[in-house]
């Protein structure tokens, strides 16, 4: 060691040893720890002791266990370049070996120090290890293993520091810093990526119970347990030119500063991921236990959003716009809407990976699976408001929310009794709210609740859908204003349709004693609202075509021919009427609702409907009469089933000739031939099978 190495040396440790506060900068010294734990010879084994059990660390803060962190990782960064770049010899050892030796020498000095110090340190050289391992042949990228199980024993010492019983330990917990966070939040966050980067084989001999609970309850307090909006009526002050007005310093400016410069906050991220992975760990490893602490943690989450609701519906925020809040008070709207933003992602984090691991409980020790799945909806439920904003529950979801969405109702839908109530509990609370769809909360959630009814459908009793799901959807098949909820209502319409086909083409009776969905009443009420929207701006032509279809396969699966044709000739008749509101447009729309129609008919009414449509296409001209052509040639090819299809192909071939013949273009995708040389094969149509 030349002199002045000596003399950094030196000044290193007698920094270490200050009681007071140092005489360089953390940031000099984090740069001297790297420098002498990477260039130590024979071993950095008394420096990492010194490190460890260096004074300068206590109390504990965010930036001196960080400083600890990232001195090792760049220390192994800094160690492996030397080694890369020390001349090479058949004598001496691998790069690895070499790597290995040097871990084991630092790990060897930190033997014995705090709980905490030496998860920030195994975190760092974790880390540091993950980085370098891509740069190391594929043969020696076992160097880390030494790392993780010394970091899993430090991460469980810091565990019994804080679960532990024993009252002389409590006395002795661990201090920080004035205005820190509190030493377990401060170490879950220092060591949360690096535990991520541990294998399950070694993760899984942590005391995943005490794990599971350390971490829902830093969660839960990162976000005041939902509490944060709890202030914000009472912070409001009167403006005679904004309805939302808050004046900075608050108590409802203090409440969410606080969480939002949190460093809690700003790692909520990770610790979702950490305890998302240890209850995934806990359900797969020790099922029977880990149940009833998984429920526990749903039921934080769905107090925390219940509360978050709760407090959002106090504030006067959920009908506020932009220009109703005042210029001094949006830095505290958006800040709000970042908790909110991040509260949902955590959420679906969690769930997602408990309901993942729940689907694989057997059935004899799962009989509380089913009430998982309706606590994380019911989170999900209070959230809303602000899952609206990302296109809401359903199919135009994001897809982590979509895969725990969907993944909460199959579970639900397996228990048909579960299924009933939620459905039956959450239509009477929002029939029994005071609030109108007026108002954007109510809206939300009952777009939400429209979604996951669809989903349900097919477990729902006849009396459930009668009493309960028609009510609640009818309302809204007319009223386009609200559009998803609109379209959402129109959904559960034809779920039900559908249902009700697939049991008559299964042979599948109503379960026990139940009996079957009135379809022959819904038929003329359903064909009358699809015909009324078909006006502009309600359901547009793809959709208009969608549930037309839908209605006629179930009408004739149900009712048989007869109410099939109900169908097509209500829809006739509208088109001959003479009001003004059936314009040429509006008509047009419902001659192809009555082309998409062909594919669900039986034979014994093809013939009759195609005669109608041959009428409906001669009687059209322009581009109309191609749309109506190309649509029903892709009906014919894509959509008949197999025991029509040879009639209907015989049919389109010759009315092409016909058609040809009349000086009529023919619509067909990628054809140029006239009528005799174009005409479809039947082995030319895919069958749907």
């Amino acid at each position: 060691m030349s002199a002045s190495d000596e003399r950094g040396y030196s000044v290193l440790l007698s920094s270490l040893h200050r009681t007071s506060a140092p005489a360089l900068p953390l940031s000099t010294l984090q740069g001297l720890i790297v420098h002498y734990l990477a260039r130590l010879s024979p071993a950095p084994t008394p420096l990492a002791a010194t490190i460890v059990g260096s004074p300068l660390f206590r109390p504990f803060s965010l930036a001196k266990l960080d400083a600890l962190k990232i001195s090792c990782r760049h220390a192994v960064h800094t160690k492996f370049h030397l080694l890369k770049d020390a001349p090479t010899s058949v004598f001496l050892p691998s790069l690895n070996s070499q790597l290995s030796a040097w871990l084991a020498a630092i790990l060897r000095g930190l033997e014995g120090g705090h709980a905490i110090t030496r998860l920030a340190c195994c975190s760092g050289l974790l880390l540091g290890v993950e980085d370098v391992l891509k740069r190391l042949p594929s043969k020696q990228r076992n160097v880390e293993s030494s790392v993780q199980v010394e970091i899993i024993l430090a991460f469980a010492d810091v565990i019994e520091l804080f679960t532990s019983s024993d009252s002389w330990r409590k006395e002795f917990r661990p201090e920080t810093e004035a205005g820190e966070e509190d030493a377990l939040t401060l170490s879950l966050i220092t060591s949360a990526e690096a535990l991520l980067a541990v294998p399950p084989e070694k993760f899984v001999a942590l005391p995943l119970q005490q794990t599971l609970a350390l971490l829902v309850h830093t969660i839960n307090k990162s976000f005041m347990s939902g509490m944060f909006l709890s202030s914000f009526k009472s912070s409001m002050e009167h403006h005679p030119e904004y309805k939302i007005h808050v004046k900075q310093g608050a108590p409802a400016f203090q409440d969410v500063h606080k969480i939002s410069s949190s460093p809690a906050m700003s790692h909520v991220g990770s610790l979702s991921r950490l305890c998302s992975r240890s209850i995934s760990l806990f359900v797969d490893h020790q099922p029977k236990l880990a149940l009833p602490h998984v429920q526990e943690t749903f039921l934080c989450l769905e107090s925390m959003s219940r509360n978050v609701e709760s407090g959002w519906l106090a504030s006067g925020l959920a009908d506020a716009i932009d220009e109703s809040i005042a210029p001094e008070t949006r830095t505290l709207t958006e800040s709000i809407w970042t908790i909110l933003k991040t509260l949902l992602f955590s959420t679906i984090m969690v769930t997602e990976a408990g309901l993942s691991a729940v689907v694989y409980v057997p059935p004899e020790i799962g009989h509380s699976v089913p009430s998982l799945a309706l606590v994380a909806l019911r989170s999900l439920y209070h959230l809303a408001f602000v899952i609206e904003k990302f296109g809401g529950a359903g199919h135009s979801a994001f897809p982590e929310l979509k895969r725990t969405f969907y993944l909460a109702l199959d579970i639900l839908a397996g228990h048909k009794a579960d299924s009933e109530q939620f459905v039956q509990q959450l239509c009477e609370e929002l029939w029994s709210d005071g609030y109108d769809l007026s108002h954007p909360t109510q809206k939300a959630k009952k777009a939400f609740v429209l979604s996951a009814i669809e989903q349900l459908i097919p477990v729902l009793s006849s009396s459930t859908i009668e009493t309960y799901v028609l009510p609640f959807c009818s309302p809204h098949l007319d009223d386009a204003h609200h559009r998803d909820i609109f379209e959402a209502a129109h959904s559960v319409v034809l779920a039900i349709f559908s249902h009700c086909h697939t049991q008559v083409a299964d042979s599948t009776p109503p379960h026990g004693s139940e009996r079957a969905v009135p379809i022959a009443t819904m038929v003329p009420f359903y064909t009358r609202c699809l015909i009324e929207n078909s006006a502009e701006e309600r359901l547009n032509t793809t959709q208009l075509c969608l549930a037309f279809a839908a209605l006629v396969k179930s009408a004739s699966a149900s009712g048989g021919p007869a109410l099939a044709w109900f169908c097509i000739e209500s829809v006739l008749t509208a088109c001959k009427a003479s009001s003004p509101a059936f314009d040429r447009d509006r008509v047009h729309r419902l001659h192809l609702a009555l082309v998409s129609s062909v594919s669900s008919l039986p034979l014994a009414l093809l013939s009759r409907v195609l005669l109608v449509v041959d009428g409906i296409i001669e009687g059209t001209d322009g581009t109309k009469r191609d749309e109506l052509l190309e649509a029903l040639f892709q009906e014919i090819v894509n959509n008949v089933g197999d025991a029509e299809k040879e009639f209907a192909v015989c049919w389109w071939n010759e009315r092409r000739v016909r058609w040809a013949r009349s000086g009529l273009a023919i619509a067909r995708r990628g054809s140029e031939t006239d009528g005799e040389n174009s005409v479809l094969k039947e082995s030319e149509i895919p069958s749907r099978l």
